[in-house]
């Protein structure tokens, strides 16, 4: 298997979010939380994905379906360590607050905890050569972080830990499978779905979600209010363009391109950097995404101006080198070609999928400076690379 394969593999994974995601297990929406009055509600902006409900001596954390907010897939409920629990809520999860340890299963996960200064609870992660974080690296090293393995979980090793809760996201990381082994070891999960929401802005906000486990919600609050801010400066600017460049994504894997729709991520991103995607308006089908052939892809984005996220390829070369027929893009012409492999590990874990999370100010930055380098003269890319 080929580097090029190898990306497609991983793009798909963190950048299509595709039905297979969706196989979680609901729980009913009726509790015993109506007996109880409800003291304040989390402010919740953008993500659809989580709500968080505080009552007198306890808070409920629900985590939701995406495309039914109505439907509650996980809830969690968080008391004060010592406390009894409250009657009522035999659906729910019981988490004792602040917690201590934690097992880190996705590479966002540690992102997230990193932006709230975290990672000392930190007990364990997995796939140890995808992760970017240099102090959680240096941390598994001195082994005051726990490796548990890559695809196959070391299980006794996790459960010596003795963690307050796994964070896991759904079939994405191993699924029911997980789950139930997780559960026949009485080892807690707490679902982080943030990469399910297509706003960048929404992403981000999950932070607040981790925030609650450790009674920081203030801290986190303001951590995003900080991220929002720059977000909405820096799309506020891009609007005053005249000019909307057109842009391609991606590169093809065994004759099928993966292209986004409009409603996707990424193609969020761009639009909201001042920029063109040609399949803004498409219609989904597969997930948020589209499966096109090589030929459907040329005949619509051979005069694109730019060309975005071309997998681990460090060189305009190496994408010719896949196809040569990838040479005959205008923007492979003209050298318009960038990447977002900047900051990556040898062993292919992208810094952009890991805390671009909740760093989408900074994305986008980028991509600004990409598509109008005048609106943002003297900014250093920080996630791409333009390939020569």
């Amino acid at each position: 298997m080929n580097k090029f394969t190898t990306y497609i593999f991983i793009a798909i994974a963190c950048l299509l979010c595709l039905p297979a995601c969706n196989r979680t297990t609901k729980v009913k929406e009726t509790i015993g939380s109506s007996q109880y009055q409800k003291i304040s509600q989390l402010h919740i902006k953008y993500a659809k994905g989580f709500s968080v409900e505080h009552y007198k001596g306890f808070t409920v954390a629900s985590v939701k379906d995406l495309n039914d907010s109505s439907k509650i897939i996980a809830r969690y409920l968080l008391i004060p360590k010592g406390d009894s629990i409250p009657p009522g809520f035999n659906d729910a999860v019981v988490i004792e607050t602040p917690v201590q340890k934690v097992v880190c299963i996705s590479t966002t996960h540690i992102a997230e905890m990193d932006r709230l200064g975290l990672t000392d609870s930190i007990a364990a992660v997995t796939n140890v050569p995808l992760i970017y974080n240099k102090e959680v690296i240096e941390r598994v090293k001195q082994k005051a972080i726990a490796n548990i393995g890559n695809q196959e979980l070391n299980y006794e090793k996790l459960v010596e830990l003795h963690p307050s809760f796994v964070t896991t996201s759904g079939s994405y990381d191993g699924g029911d499978k997980m789950k139930q082994k997780l559960n026949t070891l009485h080892v807690k999960q707490v679902l982080n779905l943030e990469y399910k929401e297509q706003d960048p802005l929404a992403r981000a906000e999950w932070v607040k979600f981790i925030a609650i486990f450790y009674n920081c919600e203030i801290k986190a609050d303001s951590i995003f209010n900080e991220i929002e801010k720059n977000y909405l400066q820096l799309k506020q600017q891009a609007k005053a363009v005249d000019t909307h460049p057109s842009v391609l994504s991606n590169l093809p894997f065994k004759e099928i391109w993966y292209m986004p729709t409009g409603e996707n991520y990424m193609a969020k991103l761009i639009t909201d950097a001042g920029g063109y995607f040609l399949w803004k308006d498409a219609k989904q089908n597969n997930g948020l995404n589209l499966n096109l052939d090589y030929e459907a892809v040329y005949n619509k984005a051979a005069n694109a101006d730019l060309w975005l996220n071309t997998g681990f390829a460090t060189s305009l070369a190496e994408i010719k080198g896949a196809d040569k027929k990838n040479a005959f893009f205008k923007a492979f012409k003209t050298g318009e070609v960038y990447n977002n492999n900047l900051r990556n590990t040898q062993a292919g874990g992208f810094d952009f999928w890991e805390s671009g999370v909740v760093n989408p100010d900074k994305i986008l930055a980028d991509l600004i400076f990409i598509l109008h380098p005048n609106l943002l003269k003297g900014h250093q890319l920080y996630y791409y690379q333009k390939l020569k």
